[in-house]
């Protein structure tokens, strides 16, 4: 047994995920409705070495009962997938199992099994830094169920690089760009497998597989934003600009994330209600940061970007994300100016800055010797003072 772990939802994911895989790649998943045990078809067409993936991958069961159950069976693929990793998160269960084993042609058959407690009835699993690849004889996710509840939802998230796995010789490169990869789902009697994929940060697929008969539908999101225009996310998965109506979100707990540049991101956690519409009004407040300024001697005037903004010490406020320059400025003394980038949030601080009296270039009458040239060296440079100060009186808090 390897000591790696295979990734679970990966594995899955890399199904229909594979399909995803170059934004040249043409992918699609049928039928749109089997009953359990019927077969699944990805069917994949130009998908290049080196494609990066980036799949979420969701298992909805409806009125699971006191415990709860998925499997695939009969999932085989011919790709590697390097830098994988994944996440898998149960909602709605009380105790919770995965297993997986795996058997790759020219390396050895690998086992992994991962199990624990949920937490306010969610439990989630993270895997990183492994790779995706041959026959997956097992793949089973199993618990039990929070007592009142109709469903059960299963959330994956994962990302891998198309390309040889060094650690097998045989492999010359990730595998075939053309492949199908047939599977089924069992061990549940109604419900619904939705995935969404993208290649190289670009959405390729998102398309839904029914089980069985489910009787209850998946829930709609409108989402709008103050201002508009800003970019829709749900569960990490990329939806447009807002305003933005999103149909066939299936019930549970989603993530829903909106950004603008300029603008701090809005981020929600709710609850989709199956049949429901859940509107979304976001207000995005602007991303700023702050500069904390002092100076000695203090009074010196401010400058932004060449805009007074007041006297030493002061606090910039409202400053965007972004390269600065900041001046101080004072009578009888020397300019200061100094470019600063800031980022959304941050505080930087000019604390103390050291100001130059005017007409002061040189101490005179002063020579050093240069110990470096072996004799008497240049007088002092006034630059070099004032950093050197600059950077003791920075220590130096008030």
């Amino acid at each position: 047994m390897h000591a790696r772990a295979f990734l679970l939802t990966c594995v899955m994911a890399v199904l229909v995920t594979l399909g995803a895989a170059a934004s040249a790649a043409v992918i699609t998943v049928s039928p749109d409705h089997v009953n359990p045990g019927d077969t699944i078809t990805v069917t994949v067409q130009g998908l290049a070495d080196e494609s990066s993936l980036k799949m979420s991958w969701e298992v909805y069961i409806e009125a699971p009962g006191p415990t709860f159950l998925w499997s695939v069976e009969g999932l085989s693929f011919p790709i590697n997938l390097q830098d994988a990793s994944f996440r898998l998160t149960n909602q709605n269960t009380v105790t919770n199992k995965v297993t997986l084993q795996n058997e790759i042609p020219n390396y050895e058959t690998r086992e992994l099994i991962h199990s624990g407690n949920s937490v306010d009835g969610t439990w989630t699993v993270y895997h990183g830094n492994d790779f995706i690849n041959g026959t997956w004889p097992v793949i089973r996710n199993e618990g039990t169920v929070e007592e009142g509840v109709t469903h059960v939802l299963s959330l994956v998230e994962w990302y891998g690089i198309k390309r040889a796995n060094p650690e097998i010789p045989e492999q010359e490169n990730g595998g075939p760009e053309d492949f199908m990869i047939p599977f089924s789902f069992s061990g549940f009697e109604d419900g619904r497998v939705k995935f969404t994929i993208q290649v190289n940060g670009t959405d390729v697929l998102t398309d839904e597989v029914t089980v069985g008969s489910p009787s209850s539908r998946t829930g709609t999101l409108y989402l709008k934003s103050s201002p508009t225009s800003a970019q829709v996310y749900i569960d990490g998965i990329y939806y447009g600009l807002s305003p933005r109506k999103v149909t066939g979100v299936s019930p549970g707990i989603r993530t829903v994330k909106m950004t603008k540049e300029g603008y701090v991101d809005y981020v929600e956690q709710l609850t989709v209600s199956a049949k429901g519409l859940t509107l979304v009004m976001a207000t995005l407040n602007p991303a700023t940061a702050s500069i904390k300024v002092s100076s000695i001697p203090s009074h010196a005037e401010v400058y932004l970007d060449s805009a007074l903004v007041g006297t030493t010490p002061m606090t910039i406020t409202g400053v965007g994300p972004g390269t600065h320059t900041v001046a101080l400025k004072k009578e009888g003394y020397q300019d200061y100016t100094r470019t600063v980038t800031i980022t959304d949030g941050e505080t930087v601080r000019l604390i103390n800055i050291f100001l130059l009296k005017s007409g002061f270039s040189q101490f005179p009458g002063m020579n050093y010797p240069n110990w470096s040239a072996g004799g008497p060296g240049s007088r002092i440079d006034p630059g070099a003072i004032i950093e050197r100060v600059n950077a003791r009186f920075d220590k130096v808090r008030f």
